[in-house]
Parts: C-alpha cells; structure tokens; sequence
C-alpha cells in the first residue's frame, strides 16, 4: 500500500493540487530522503561541487591573528544560502580544516558553532526578505553564544570575550563577502560586476590564507599561488586590478600570518607594475612581475632569501604562462571589462602615476646626494684623525699619571709627537718596533718606553682595523648612492616609457584593423625618447598567414608615418593555441645573425657558462656571456643569475654601467662565502653600428673585419670579488660584415701550453671569418676540444658566441 501511495503521488493531476496548496512557507533543506541522500553520494558531486567542499577546507585552515577563526562558519553560511542542498558538504570539508590547525577548547568551540548555524539556517523561511542582513546576523549571533557559553566554564577574561567579539564580527563581514561571491560563481555564464570581481578577489586570498605554511622544499605554496593571483588579476584587468589583487593578498597575509605592513604595499607595487606591463602580452606582465619582486628584495629590508625569491617568483610565473589560452580568455570575459575601457583606464593612470613617479625620483636623488655628500665629508676628514686619536689615547692611557706628564704633553708636546710618529714610521716599514726604536731624546726623557711600546702597538692594530671597517662601511655608503641614483633615472624617465600618442591614433588603428576582419586583442603605442613610435599588438593566431607582415604592419606603417619592421615576433601559428604578439620598432639599417656553440668540463651537459640575447629599447642588441666560479651546477646558477638579472636591469633601464655595479653588489652581499662570475658585456646599436663593450674578468673577445683579426681586451677582476668596481668600456664602429667573437677562458685555455694563450684563436679565425655564424661558432669549439685533447680531457666548460653584422635590406615595410 505505501509503494501504491508513493506511484500515486507522481501523476500529473496530483502535481498540479500540491502547486496549489503550497501555501506555508516550506523549510529549506527538506526533502524527501531519496534526494537528501543523493545529495551526499558519489552521484550527486560533480566537479563544480567538489571544489566547492575543498574551498571550505582550505577556508577551516585559515586562522586569524593566529587564534580566530570566522572564515569557516562564513563560509558554511553563504553556501547554505547559495547552493542549498549542495553546500552540505562544505561541513565536514570546514571541520577537517579545522581539525587540521587547531585543537581543544577552540576546536570545539568552532565546529559547534559550525554545525549550530547549520542548523539555525534550516529554519529561515525560504522567502525571507534581505537575506543577505538576516545570514551574517545569524552567522554573529551563533557565534557569540555558543563561544561565550563555552567560555563561561572556564573563568575567562574581559580579553577572552573581545576576542569572541571581534570573531563574530569578522565572521558576518566574511559571510557578506561570500555571499555575493559565491552567488557570482553561481551564474557564472554573465559578466561578473566590478564588486563581485573584489568579492572573488577576498575569497581567492582566504583560500591562499588556508594553505598555510605547506611547502614543497624551499618553495611556499601561498607565495606561488599568491603571484599567480596578482599576475592573473594583472593580465585580465591591467594595473588597477594587479594592484588590488596585491593589496588583498598583503593585507589577508598580513591578518592571517601577522606580517610586516610593508608586505601590502610590497604585493600592491609587484601587481601595479606587471599590469603596466600588460599592453606587453602574458610575456610582458611575467617580466613586469619578475622586476618588482627584484627591485623590492634589493631596496626593501628584510624581503626574504632572494634564491627562494627567485624560485616562488619563477614558478609563479611560469605557471601563468603555461596557464590554457582557453582558461585565461573565459576569465578576461567574466571580468566584464572590455580593453577599450582597460586602456582609457590606463591612460589615465599613467597620466596620474608620471607626477608621483617625478616625486619619488627626486626623493631617491636627495637619498643619493646625502649618502654621497656624507662619504666625501667624512673622507676629507679621516685624512689626520686617525693618528690624531691613536696618540692622544696612548698619552691618555700611559702618560697620564706619570710625574713627567707635564713636560712631555704639555711644554715638549711637539716634540713628544715627532718621537711617536718617527716611532709609527718604523712600524709601518718594517711591521715591528721595540722601546729601542724610539728617538734618543724620548729614550733620555721617557721613563715608561716598555709601556709605551706596547700600548702603541696595541692601539695601531686596533686602529687599522677600525680603518679598515670604516672604509669598507663608506664604499658601501657609495655604492648604495649610485644605485639609489640609478633608481632614481629610472623613475624619472618611466612616464615617458609608458607614454602613448595623444589623440586618436589607437582607436583609428584598431577600427582599421577592425574593417579588415583582423581582430586585435591589445595595441599600444609608445613613444621613444627620440620621437619615434613602437608599435606592440596581441591578436589571435593566424594560422601561418603572416598577417603580422602582409596586412598589419603595412597599414600601421601608412598611418603612423613612418617605416617600420618587425621583430620581436611570438608567433603561435595554430589556432587555440593561444594570442600571437609581436612588434614593429622603427625601421634600423642593420641586423644581427647570431651562433652559439658550447659545452661542459669534460663533456658534462652542464655548463657552468650563461649567455643571453636581450632586445633594448632604442634599437639597440645586448648579447650577454657569463662564467660563474669553478664548474658544475653551482657554476650554473651564480652565471644564470648573473645574466638573467642583467638583462632584467638593462630592459628595465638601468645604464650598463649601474647594471654591472648593481649585479656586483648583489654577488657580494648574497652570501658569505666566495662567490663571482665574470660578465662579458657587448651592446650594439643597430642604428648606426656602435657596438659598446663591457668585460669585467672575462677574456679578450674578436673582432673579425675581412682577414683583420682585433682583440677587444679588460683587465679588471670578476664581479663578487671586490665590494666596489671600476667599470671601464670600449667602444668600436662596427661595419657591415664584421663578426664579433666571444668565448669563455675554457676555450682559451685550450692553447694554454702556448705563450700567448689568444694566438692560437686569432689564427683559426683569419680563415673561418667566411662561414656562417653558426658553423663558425661549431668550428671553434671543435678545434678547441681537440687543442685539449678530446672531450674528455676539455679543462674547463666552453662557450662560443658569434654575431655577424648585416645591412638591412628592403626590411622596412
């Protein structure tokens, strides 16, 4: 009869009384048992369901001030009122997280509290009228009696119940966040709203929040997934949204871990400047991103280890770029912020940005000036103070109580003082000097020569040591003013790298290339120091058509007036694989064809040789060569380091000179045991064939122009070595044809049984100056392997880099 009752009950007619009936309000959460027990079975979790329990995990873990714990509760709330049925499972998903940090009274405490707002939320009424007041009410008013309750039984203290307090009210703020955020997530199909993209924004850093201290190694979960954040909010809603995501993830790490206050303003800077790198493509705001982080751990105190820095900020930023095409472009729509409104959001930022930026660079030179005007004011005075102080304290400490003291200090003082400095003078020739070296007059007058010696030669090493200290203290005072100074040019000419054309230049651009059915996902304009335009577009892929070249480039060049050619490219070439960029820089007459060959010590695969190639601004070409101490992975990660913040400092703007001191500095201040490498430095302007060469301990480098072989040669030590270095450049007019040749001390030293280690290379390079630069590059590290006697027996690891210098043809479109 109960089986008959339940098939009666699914017909139609019966359908249409109970709509009719539905009078009483009916409790939320209720059904029958079929459906509430499929709510918790395998059948019923699809993955949108799964990850929101896993949320409520990570939520339970995330603790404030390191004893409140709102987010869990807060959280169960809104996906009760949000998702019903399905957000029972964020239950026992927030008591595992809560299992998982916390323990006794408060563990306690809080799963009750959990499960009480449960339980109070099943008997709203499902229609109730401003839910979102009536939810965190009830989620507070939990709160505090059920901890308070809990407290009574344990003679709490006037602290104990502010501390319930502050929990309930953070808990109902929390629970007005989640709710619209989850409701966001929800009807995921519509644009989210500018509130809702904060909302989510909150809920990603409480996520973080939850992680915890869980690392894999050295690397910390929450610092990776928190630049993954920033670097995403940076690409999909430009520098306004980078920043704010910064600011959340500061100020979350900051309640949650008590951090410094200089971690907000620290994400916030590290997020604004990846997003003004956006124009740039994913490429661009990876580098914007890097940069921060590597300017902030050289200027700010305490930023943290800079390898674990460079690891987290690495991976960070690859998983951005790796990150599905699909998966970025589904969240730029959601964001609901067309790139016409992100790029008049960014004019107008940077317009606002270019006085503060003038401001801060004035600052920074002030900084500079005082450190340096205090460095030449205490030189000029440390000439005679030393000795001044030595003799004084000698007279203080010996002579003072002695009968004599009078005479010898007073009536006799100079000559007292020519005695002691003749008796200084010895010491500093021979190392040593005894109370028979004094002069015959203080011998006769002196009666505590003995004494006197010793004291002496006690204060003089005392007082070399200080010496020392004290000007070992001044050079750094120098190098911190030179790079607060180099700080500050930067500063001062970045609102000209962000400047864009006035008028309507971008939006003629792009509504042409509108007409012509190519669609152009970002296009920014910016204006060299000289006047000239480069030009960086991001579209999607053509599939092999070279659009780039047959279509965009021609028409950007009619309308910007000037010939252009391109560079720079990204191609993707299939479809779905993501947005292609590239750029058109102002027409150069030269190019540069490059070869690379290189190899360990003994075969090995790894080198403890870097190169790299960089494109500066301005047309100009950097090819960089680095050899880090001995060989070996250790070798490897001092020379990468050396050339990838190299190549960070010139790209961000940094003269070659203040890179180099910049990288020398951080060589020597990045550890306490020995560590350099060498950097070989060339950088040629492919306007007008200038080529500047930097070496700092690296080995001479060849300059091949027909059968003429010159040798480009420094003498200085490597960088690391010496806290302050002299960097010295040359420079050279190079011409059409001319092969530039740079190599590690490893190939050298491959002639090294001959007087002239150079000769030998010269030599084989009058007869190859013909060949390709990559046969060329071949050639050389074959002979030198075989100079060594095979690869087994190569000494150290080798490297070959040549360039050859082209006119460019007909390059400009």
């Amino acid at each position: 009869m109960y089986l008959l009752f339940e098939e009666v009950e699914i017909y139609p007619y019966r359908r249409i009384l109970a709509g009719k009936k539905k009078k009483k309000a009916v409790r939320r959460f209720r059904g029958n048992k079929k459906h509430f027990l499929k709510s918790l079975t395998g059948q019923a979790v699809t993955p949108a369901v799964l990850a929101l329990w896993c949320a409520g995990f990570f939520l339970g873990r995330a603790i404030l001030f390191g004893e409140l714990a709102p987010f869990g509760v807060a959280y169960i709330a809104a996906a009760m009122e949000v998702f019903g049925r399905a957000g029972l499972g964020t239950i026992p998903a927030v008591i595992l997280g809560l299992v998982s940090v916390s323990r006794g009274l408060p563990l306690y405490s809080s799963i009750l509290a959990a499960v009480g707002t449960f339980l109070l939320l099943r008997t709203i009424p499902a229609g109730v009228k401003k839910p979102w007041l009536v939810v965190p009410g009830l989620v507070a008013a939990v709160t505090i009696i059920v901890k308070i309750s809990i407290l009574a039984f344990i003679y709490p203290s006037p602290y104990d119940y502010f501390r319930v307090l502050f929990e309930a009210v953070f808990a109902a703020l929390l629970t007005l966040v989640f709710l619209p955020a989850l409701l966001a997530l929800k009807n995921v199909k519509r644009p989210f709203s500018r509130e809702e993209i904060f909302y989510l924004i909150l809920l990603l850093g409480g996520l973080v929040a939850g992680i915890g201290e869980l690392r894999i190694n050295i690397i910390s979960l929450k610092e990776v997934l928190s630049g993954l954040a920033i670097l995403l909010a940076a690409f999909i809603g430009g520098s306004g949204m980078g920043a704010a995501a910064g600011a959340v993830m500061g100020i979350i790490s900051g309640l949650v871990y008590v951090a410094a206050p200089t971690l907000i303003g620290t994400y916030s800077f590290v997020g604004l400047l990846a997003g003004l790198c956006r124009s740039f493509g994913r490429a661009g705001v990876a580098v914007g991103f890097l940069l921060g982080n590597i300017i902030l751990s050289v200027y700010v105190i305490d930023y943290g280890n800079f390898t674990v820095l460079l690891v987290e900020t690495g991976l960070a930023a690859f998983l951005f770029l790796v990150a599905p095409p699909l998966l970025v472009e589904n969240l730029q729509s959601l964001a609901g912020m067309p790139l016409e409104n992100v790029l008049k959001q960014e004019v107008l930022l940077k317009e606002a940005l270019g006085e503060r930026f003038h401001k801060w660079a004035r600052v920074f030179r002030e900084i500079s000036r005082s450190f340096e005007q205090v460095s030449c004011t205490v030189q000029k005075d440390d000439q005679g103070q030393g000795l001044q102080k030595l003799l004084h304290l000698t007279g203080k400490k010996i002579c003072s109580d002695c009968i004599l003291y009078q005479t010898c200090w007073e009536r006799e003082l100079y000559k007292t003082y020519q005695g002691l400095l003749d008796f200084l003078a010895l010491k500093e020739t021979y190392g040593k000097a005894g109370p028979e070296d004094f002069p015959d007059e203080l011998r006769r007058r002196c009666l505590r020569l003995k004494e006197l010696a010793i004291a002496i030669d006690c204060l003089y090493e005392t007082c070399l040591a200080n010496r020392y200290w004290y000007r070992r203290l001044l050079e750094n005072g120098t190098v911190v003013s030179e790079q607060l100074r180099g700080v500050a040019d930067i500063l001062e000419n970045l609102p000209g790298e962000f400047e864009i054309y006035k008028g309507d230049t971008g939006p003629v651009l792009r509504r042409r290339l509108k007409e012509m059915a190519v669609q152009v996902e970002n296009l920014t304009v910016d204006r060299r120091p000289d006047g000239a335009a480069e030009i960086s577009v991001t579209k999607a892929p053509c599939g092999g058509r070279l659009e780039c070249h047959e279509k965009i480039a021609p028409l950007l060049t009619s309308l910007v007036g000037q010939p252009f050619y391109l560079a720079a490219t990204g191609c993707t070439w299939r479809e779905g694989e993501g947005n292609c960029s590239f750029k058109l820089f102002p027409a150069l007459n030269y190019a540069v064809a490059l070869g690379l060959a290189g190899i360990g010590k003994g075969g090995s695969f790894v080198s403890g040789d870097c190169y790299s190639v960089f494109d500066l601004r301005g047309g100009r070409l950097a090819l960089a060569l680095s050899d880090g101490m001995g060989v070996g992975p250790q070798a490897a990660l001092e020379s990468g380091v050396t050339v990838s913040l190299l190549g960070s400092l010139l790209e961000c703007g940094f003269s070659q000179n203040m890179a180099v001191k910049t990288i020398n500095s951080v060589l020597v201040l990045r550890s306490a045991r020995e560590s350099f490498a060498t950097v070989d430095l060339a950088v040629i302007d492919l306007n007008n064939g200038e080529a500047d060469f930097i070496k700092i301990g690296a080995p001479a480098s060849f300059l091949i122009r027909g059968k003429q072989v010159m040798r480009v040669i420094a003498n200085s030590l490597p960088a690391g070595i010496l806290e302050d270095i002299e960097v010295a450049s040359e420079k050279a007019e190079l011409l059409p044809g001319d092969v530039l040749v740079m190599v590690t001390d490893g190939v050298l030293d491959a002639g090294r049984q001959l007087e002239d280690k150079e000769e030998w290379l010269a030599g084989v390079l009058q007869g190859v100056a013909g060949l390709p630069v990559q046969e060329m590059a071949e050639l050389i590290l074959k002979l030198g392997q075989t100079k060594a006697g095979g690869i087994a027996k190569i000494p150290d690891d080798m490297t070959v880099l040549a360039a050859r210098l082209i006119k460019q043809k007909t390059r400009a479109i």
